[in-house]
């Protein structure tokens, strides 16, 4: 198996056995911390994984063609519109106040994690359906 020895997978598994390192170190010796070095470990051995999976194809292998960045973009954009009017949705029934059941009761500052949350799937789901659709314009 070749692997590439480009400064940019250098680079990159670098910064991911820095993680692992620094994680490993919070972890055994500052305790009040040691859920930080077990993110750390965990997000090093992931980026560590992706670096060497990426480091043994080409990189004539890596470049999108001209359909599934269209794909991409469309979806993106999709999301993106998706996402603001459900935000501005939320925003709405709080200043209104139509129905208490249908007012968000939690703040918006907690809802905002959900939103993006929705909002990812959203892409991934709008990626799919564009991919399975061909004719992106």
């Amino acid at each position: 198996m070749k692997f590439r020895k480009d400064k940019d997978i250098i680079k990159f598994i670098g910064i991911s056995m820095f993680a692992i390192l620094a994680g490993i170190i919070i972890f055994l010796f500052i305790k009040p911390f040691s859920t930080i070095g077990f993110l750390l470990i965990m997000g090093g051995l992931i980026g560590l994984t992706a670096g060497f999976i990426t480091a043994t194809k080409s990189k004539v292998d890596l470049i999108e063609d001209e359909r599934s960045v269209r794909v991409r973009e469309k979806a993106g954009y999709s999301a993106f519109i998706a996402t603001l009017l459900i935000a501005a949705m939320i925003s709405l029934l709080r200043l209104l106040r139509i129905s208490p059941s249908l007012t968000p009761s939690r703040e918006l500052a907690e809802v905002v994690q959900d939103i993006w949350i929705i909002g990812l799937w959203i892409f991934i789901v709008f990626r799919w359906y564009y991919n399975k659709k061909g004719d992106v314009k």
